[in-house]
């Protein structure tokens, strides 16, 4: 399978921390995978450039079409701050705030899953 794209749900004890993209709503962090980039490296880099922060503890939950979504832990803050043509923001949620990039279902969905392997 082809990764062409990874994005992650890190959390910071019970609360995960989303990216607000600058031309569509609140999102996970992650996009693409540069050529000959493994996905979990593509996975580290996304997080950092959108975030700010560091991910540590990275596993894959689940493999769709063309990505992988991972599971990790908010690190340490880290130099690299988000390019605000890009990400107007970035904050952490208990639960999903309203205005979403994509279907709610979706969100929920992968959210439920990551909490059910933390609890592993």
């Amino acid at each position: 399978m082809t990764v062409s794209y990874v994005y992650v749900i890190a959390f910071r004890g019970d609360e995960f921390l989303m990216v607000r993209h600058a031309r569509r709503a609140w999102e996970m962090p992650g996009g693409k995978v540069d050529p000959g980039e493994e996905p979990e490296a593509a996975a580290v880099r996304e997080f950092r450039e959108e975030t700010g922060f560091d991910v540590t503890g990275l596993r894959v939950i689940e493999r769709e079409p063309g990505g992988l979504v991972y599971i990790g832990d908010v690190g340490r803050e880290v130099a690299v701050r988000p390019d605000k043509k890009e990400i107007a923001a970035s904050a952490f949620f208990k639960s999903l705030p309203e205005d979403l990039s994509f279907p709610l279902v979706e969100y929920e969905r992968m959210l439920a899953a990551a909490r059910k392997t933390r609890q592993r």
